[in-house]
């Protein structure tokens, strides 16, 4: 009945009108990237010396934001650009009173209002991290959690705007997806296996959550219901398959593998099917996040 569903959602075949943004380091260092959804058209959007990575896009297709480290700073901050790569500006400043503090893990609400991200802070009491909520034009940032005993990461917008799900350790050694109500601040526990559970992101209907997961072995991509349950497998290669993106529609997942050695995206209907590669390049390409154009 899951997979059933999943292939109502795919309906319309491959779709159309969408790009991909990506982070890769085929130029010495990790920078943006933008592609047809075909693979073809490849575009560098940021060549700074430092890291640029981890891009998501706007639901209205007109700005990325993305984690940056200047080359000699040991902090990373969020910048802001508009989706032809012009106009970039600092969003976080990813700095605090003798501390480094890294701001990745970006992710937009769906009215384009304000992005959760993930923030690291070391001290030399050791490092932390927790979920935050930036206002993007007011600048006004917001503590969704504290956790000083587990690592709480890779925030993500629910469909409706109302939740965000992410993965944290604070229930065992390894990381479960879990579900953060943003107006009553209740936790729910989505996810409990054996090993990590990571990346979740939920589906643009808000019925289907997927994730990538070690539970078998190595990293493979997953989806279920958004209630935590009916979980199936998408992906099993033996390699390492994650960072699954939902397209605008719903109707495929972009994500990265290292099936053929090197770190390279592709893209599959959302019942796991028809899985593609779109890149080929030596080194690093990762994190694929579509655009509405």
């Amino acid at each position: 009945m899951g997979l059933a569903l999943l292939s109502a959602l795919s309906c319309g075949g491959d779709g159309g009108g969408f790009s991909i943004v990506f982070d890769s380091n085929r130029d010495g260092d990790l920078d943006i990237y933008t592609m047809s959804e075909d693979g073809t058209g490849v575009r560098q959007l940021v060549n700074e010396d430092g890291r640029d990575f981890e891009p998501d896009v706007s639901a209205d297709g007109k700005t990325i934001v993305y984690a940056s480290q200047p080359t000699g700073s040991d902090n990373t901050r969020l910048n802001l650009m508009d989706v032809d790569g012009g106009n970039r500006r600092p969003l976080t400043s990813g700095a605090g009173t003798g501390l480094v503090v890294t701001d990745d893990y970006p992710h937009w609400s769906p009215d384009g209002k304000s992005i959760v991200f993930q923030r690291t802070t070391a001290t030399d009491e050791g490092v932390d991290a927790d979920l935050w909520l930036i206002d993007v034009e007011a600048g006004e940032e917001t503590r969704l959690t504290d956790t000083p005993d587990a690592w709480d990461s890779t925030p993500s917008y629910a469909a409706d705007g109302n939740s965000v799900v992410f993965e944290s350790n604070r229930d065992h050694q390894g990381s479960d997806v879990y579900r953060l109500d943003l107006g009553t601040r209740e936790v729910a526990r989505l996810t409990a296996e054996p090993g990590n559970d990571l990346e979740a992101k939920e589906s643009p209907d808000g019925r289907h959550i997927v994730f990538a997961s070690e539970r078998d072995g190595d990293y493979e991509v997953y989806v279920m219901d958004a209630d935590g349950g009916n979980v199936r497998q998408l992906t099993d290669n033996e390699a390492v398959d994650r960072c699954a993106h939902w397209s605008p529609d719903g109707s495929r997942l972009s994500f990265y593998s290292e099936r053929d050695g090197d770190r390279e995206i592709y893209v599959m209907r959302a019942d796991g099917s028809d899985q593609r590669r779109l890149t080929s390049s030596p080194g690093v390409d990762e994190v694929p996040a579509w655009v509405a154009d």
